[in-house]
């Protein structure tokens, strides 16, 4: 994100890359609550 701010990486290449960490920020957030569900629910 820092390297966005600087104007290190083009705008459109800025947006693909944090698309990408939205993606695995949800994937996480999914795997993260199944693992707790699985730790209530033996």
């Amino acid at each position: 994100m820092l390297s966005g701010d600087l104007d290190y990486i083009d705008s459109d290449i800025m947006k693909v890359i944090m698309d990408e960490i939205y993606e695995v920020e949800r994937m996480l957030k999914v795997l993260i609550k199944s693992l707790e569900n699985k730790r209530l629910n033996p």
